[in-house]
């Protein structure tokens, strides 16, 4: 066994955003499926990942500290039932992490993840009923950029998790 002095937990974090969105897509796209507790669920996971933010602080990781911190709270706070503005200042707030993803040259999965992140709060904003509503439409496309956020985070977390034994680290 190795020891190390600091564990990254870019891996852990990635896999929690990944159970948290494939819930999120699958309760927009297939609306007779059976129900998840976000009261529970959501402030549960929103806790773990920003644990996973307090490590990548201990690692030396700004860029992960913000990305998890924000996610980590942003999911927190969805499980509490914020209102659509924070829905929407989140979204923005993940706009510069992809500024700041491309500035620092991560992995194009990891500014994909912002993309993909980004766009699900703008959307959940937006649903809001005072701005446009909860339209098919938008319930869809939120499902379908949810699922892509699932698969996104999924794939790069089983690269970085098996050190690109299992995926080439993408």
């Amino acid at each position: 066994m190795v020891q190390t002095e600091h564990i990254d937990p870019t891996a852990l974090g990635l896999y929690l955003v990944a159970i948290v969105s494939l819930p999120l897509a699958l309760s927009n796209l297939w609306t007779n499926g059976p129900e998840t507790n976000l009261a529970l669920y959501y402030p549960l996971l929103g806790l773990m990942i920003i644990a996973c933010a307090y490590f990548a602080y201990k690692a030396n990781s700004q860029f992960g500290f913000v990305v998890f911190a924000l996610v980590g709270a942003a999911v927190l706070l969805s499980g509490t039932g914020i209102d659509a503005w924070a829905d929407i200042g989140f979204g923005l707030a993940f706009l510069v992490a992809i500024i700041w993803s491309i500035k620092l040259g991560t992995p194009k999965f990891l500014t994909a993840i912002c993309v993909t992140t980004a766009l699900i709060f703008l959307i959940i904003g937006i649903m809001d009923p005072a701005l446009a509503g909860s339209s098919d439409a938008l319930r869809y496309l939120l499902g379908i950029v949810a699922i892509f956020n699932f698969l996104e985070n999924f794939i790069l977390a089983t690269a970085l998790a098996t050190e690109g034994k299992l995926l080439p680290i993408i």
